[in-house]
């Protein structure tokens, strides 16, 4: 199309060359205008195309944006289903210790070598192992920066928003209460003899002893355990939460 321009121009412009010679004046007049007309068209083409080139590269940023969130989310699901699944092991046990559900032979079967199996290994923590969840950002952060009018009145863009400023609020509380709570719990531990050997995962048959039968002990699995079911509770919504998410971007990403 510009060499059509071109040739069409340098004809128009040997023909009015010599109309201008020969006097016409009107004539060159006409080529004049139509000759500022060819470079607004040129203008408006060469505006269209770099808008177009910008607006393509500002959808291939802000798809590379969904692509990372959802790549957070995914990451973070994994540590939610290995989080819960903790939880829901501690409370359990909780719950058949302070209802006296765990027979003798349980706590006589355990020994230097069973300590370590991991039907043996929960106990071993139960009201000291603090979980604390820490969500990937990246892509939040990348969204936060990103500017794209077109988004305001984005649902999906709306609710990742909102998901990711309530955890930046509330779950910093989840986290640091649980983790004062197993901080201080290992600080009691400090006064019975097994405590070295509790700390560096050896076994003591008086740390056994410990759990099965002192007053003191329930009644911090009892706290341990009041807050714990709370955490159970949130960490379970996260991850529904973070399961829907993950669905609509896909759907976002699939559709044309």
């Amino acid at each position: 199309m510009i060499n059509f321009f071109r040739k069409l121009r340098q004809k128009i412009l040997a023909e009015n060359l010599s109309s201008l010679k020969s006097g016409k004046f009107g004539r060159y007049l006409i080529y004049a205008i139509g000759e500022i007309l060819l470079v607004v068209i040129g203008i408006l083409i060469a505006l269209y195309i770099n808008t177009s080139r910008e607006d393509f590269l500002k959808e291939q940023y802000t798809a590379s944006v969904f692509e990372q969130i959802q790549k957070d989310l995914q990451n973070d699901n994994l540590k939610l289903i290995q989080d819960i699944e903790k939880i829901e092991t501690t409370n359990r046990f909780i719950l058949d210790m302070l209802g006296n559900k765990i027979p003798d032979s349980f706590y006589a079967s355990i020994d230097s070598i069973s300590y370590d199996d991991d039907k043996i290994r929960p106990i071993r923590s139960l009201c000291t192992d603090f979980i604390a969840f820490l969500p990937n950002t990246k892509g939040y952060d990348l969204l936060k920066m990103l500017n794209n009018q077109e988004l305001v009145n984005d649902s999906l863009t709306n609710d990742i928003i909102s998901y990711y400023s309530k955890l930046e609020t509330v779950l910093p509380e989840y986290n640091k209460v649980t983790v004062e709570i197993s901080k201080r719990n290992i600080h009691e531990y400090k006064q019975y003899d097994w405590f070295e050997n509790w700390a560096i995962g050896t076994y003591d048959p008086g740390f056994i002893e410990y759990l099965k039968e002192n007053k003191d002990n329930k009644k911090r699995l009892a706290e341990f355990y009041s807050y714990n079911s709370v955490n159970e509770t949130y960490w379970k919504e996260l991850k529904q939460t973070t399961d829907e998410l993950i669905k609509r971007i896909e759907e976002k990403n699939v559709t044309p």
